[in-house]
C-alpha cells in the first residue's frame, strides 16, 4: 500500500516542483496535474497525483504530529 501526503508548492521548475511538508522540502515531479506556487496537493512516490484544500492539508499535518 502507497500513502501520498498533502504539501504545499513552493516554487515550480517546468515539470518538476519543490514541494514542503511539516519539516521537509523535496523535489517532485509536476507532470501530471501541472500545479502552481501556493497550491496544495497529494503527493505520492515523488509524484503530484491531485490537489487538496489548504485546510484538508493542515488537517493531516495536525494528525501526523500527534
Amino acid at each position: 500500500m502507497c500513502l501520498a501526503f498533502p504539501a504545499k508548492v513552493v516554487e515550480v521548475r517546468g515539470e518538476k516542483a519543490i514541494v514542503e511538508m511539516p519539516g521537509l522540502k523535496r523535489e517532485v515531479l509536476n507532470k501530471m496535474i501541472h500545479a502552481k506556487e501556493g497550491e496544495f496537493v497529494l503527493v505520492q512516490q515523488g509524484f503530484i497525483v491531485d490537489r487538496v484544500s489548504e485546510e484538508d492539508a493542515k488537517e493531516v499535518w495536525g494528525c501526523l504530529e500527534e
